[in-house]
Formats: C-alpha cells, structure tokens, sequence
C-alpha cells in the first residue's frame, strides 16, 4: 500500500454535490467533506449524454437503449439502461428541441464562498424550459430540493434575469430499495418549493458549521492501492 497525506478541498463542489451533503447530522456532512477530496469518476456521464440526445430528437428512445447497452463499463452501462427505462414515458412524450447548456452562474454563500450552479441547460421551446438532471442513487429531501431551487433562482435573478421566469423540470431518478429499481420524478418550480432568504441562509449556515470544523481538522493518512509489482502477485 502507498500512502499519503489527505487535502482539504478549498472549493466547493457544483451545487447539487454540495446540497446533497447537508442534513441534520454534522458529522456525516464531514465525512461527505472528506470523501469528496477524491474526486470520483463521472459514472452519470453517457447515461447525460444519451437523455439529452433523446429530448433533442437526434435520438430515438430504442436507439438510446440499444446505445446505452452497448457501453463498456459496467457501472456506466447499468446506470445508463436504469435511467432511461425509467424516464421512458418522459422522454417519448417530449416535443423534440435544441439544448444548450447555461454557464457562469454562481451563487455566494453567507460567508462569502462561491458555488457553482451547474449543469443547468435550458431546452429552447416556445416558451423556453430550465432543465437539471439529478441521476445519482440517492434522493434529494424535500429540504434539499427546496434549497436547489433557492439557490438556481437567485443565481438566475442576478445573473441570466432573461431566464428567472422559466419554468424549469427538474429530473430526479434516484434508486428506490423497497422496488428494486429507478424512481422518475419531474419537480416544477412550484414542487420545488424554492427556500425564503432566511430559510436559504439557515440551509447554509447548517453546512457551513461542519465545513469549519472540516477545515480545522488534521491531516489523515490516505492507504492507496498500488498496481501488482515484480515482487507482489
């Protein structure tokens, strides 16, 4: 085994990385602090591409599923087949539209750290619709995704204002124990339930108490697996 010495990370992770971490416990927001000083790979990456691919109509549904088989990792390929399976009646009934990819948005948190707002796409309708995509396995709480829809409005507002009055879908697929499969959830900006100033400012100061004890904290010892060498099998 190598070893090294643990960095804190000094900037946040994108939005939905960061939300995903809070919660009640402060101790669990330091270990998804820690763990998020190895950056992990981006599993989500084909099963993005292909659902994008789709809602712009340069795909069909079946092709996508035949592309999404087709994809060399496992973990990518099961991620990918799970997702569209379940978004299969979403995306069939979608009226095919140019996707682009809104970027520069940023959004400041009470003590001054900058977080980025992204992925956000905007898919070009008559009118225009926001688009995020949340894939992971995990759900968000209605907390966290009333946080998320705080943060993207207000980033809007001061920054992409021509685009604050969109109505947006938010996609959540996230995996459901108790039925052994992907769940296909569509929030609105009234599902959202985007966080007041003075909600948004507590969601925050909840993180932001365990982000300063993360950083206060010592240095750990990081056991990193190595290759097979001549002298080991």
């Amino acid at each position: 085994m190598d070893t090294k010495f643990s960095t804190p990370i000094d900037q946040l992770p994108t939005f939905l990385s960061t939300i995903s971490m809070v919660g009640d416990d402060r101790s669990a927001i330091i270990q998804k602090l820690r763990e998020a000083e190895r950056k992990s790979p981006s599993v989500y990456e084909p099963t993005r591409e292909l659902f994008l691919t789709v809602l712009e109509g340069k795909l069909s549904f079946e092709k996508a599923m035949v592309q999404a088989w087709r994809v060399a990792d496992y973990t990518e390929k099961k991620c990918a087949t799970q997702v569209l399976e379940a978004s299969k009646d979403f995306l069939q009934n979608q009226r095919p539209a140019y996707i682009s990819r809104l970027s520069g948005m940023k959004f400041t948190l009470p003590n001054g750290l900058p977080l980025a707002v992204s992925p956000v796409w905007i898919r070009h309708l008559n009118p225009d619709r926001l688009l995020i995509l949340h894939f992971w396995q995990a759900s968000f709480s209605q907390w966290q995704l009333s946080a998320a829809g705080a943060v993207l409005r207000s980033a809007l507002l001061d920054q992409l204002p021509q685009y604050a009055a969109c109505e947006i879908d938010f996609i959540s697929v996230p995996f459901v124990e108790t039925a052994n499969g992907r769940r296909f959830d569509k929030y609105s900006w009234t599902k959202l339930r985007p966080l007041n100033e003075s909600e948004t400012n507590r969601f925050w100061n909840r993180f932001l108490s365990a982000w300063t004890d993360y950083q206060r904290g010592p240095s750990r010892v990081i056991r990193l697996k190595r290759g097979p060498t001549l002298f080991e099998p």
